[in-house]
């Protein structure tokens, strides 16, 4: 019986020793527009999401790997001395894909509000 326990044992350590943390993974993203894959991190990175802007206009995205260091920092690239050339929020995770974005939640009442006006204005409802 404690064979038994112990090969059990044996074999789930060497199971999960194998796995690593998978995230996705996102080289450039612009807005919430980011062409996503899935990655492997190595055994001292986490998963991450940095949202950022550029020249104080244009928002940023990336995701994958991090080391888990340089987690939960913010990141300011300057240009020109005093000229920011973007700045990149980043926020780490434990879990696989846990950097995922949060979805764009949108409520029905805007779009039937909407769709109740063209169909007044187009004579629908009389």
């Amino acid at each position: 019986m404690r064979g038994a326990i112990f090969t059990a044992f044996v074999v789930m350590s060497l199971i999960c020793l194998g796995q690593s943390l998978e995230c996705f993974r996102c080289e450039l993203g612009f807005w919430d527009v980011c062409f996503t894959t899935k990655t492997n991190c190595s055994d001292d990175e986490l998963c991450y999401l940095g949202i950022g802007k550029a020249v104080s206009v244009l928002d940023l995205k990336v995701m994958g790997c991090l080391p888990t260091e340089a987690c939960n920092k913010t990141k300011v690239v300057e240009f020109l001395p005093n000229k920011t050339l973007y700045t990149l929020k980043t926020s780490c995770c434990e879990e696989d894909f846990c950097n995922a974005s949060p979805s764009i939640q949108l409520s029905l009442a805007p779009l039937l509000l909407v769709i109740l006006l063209i169909t007044e204005m187009m004579g629908v409802f009389l």
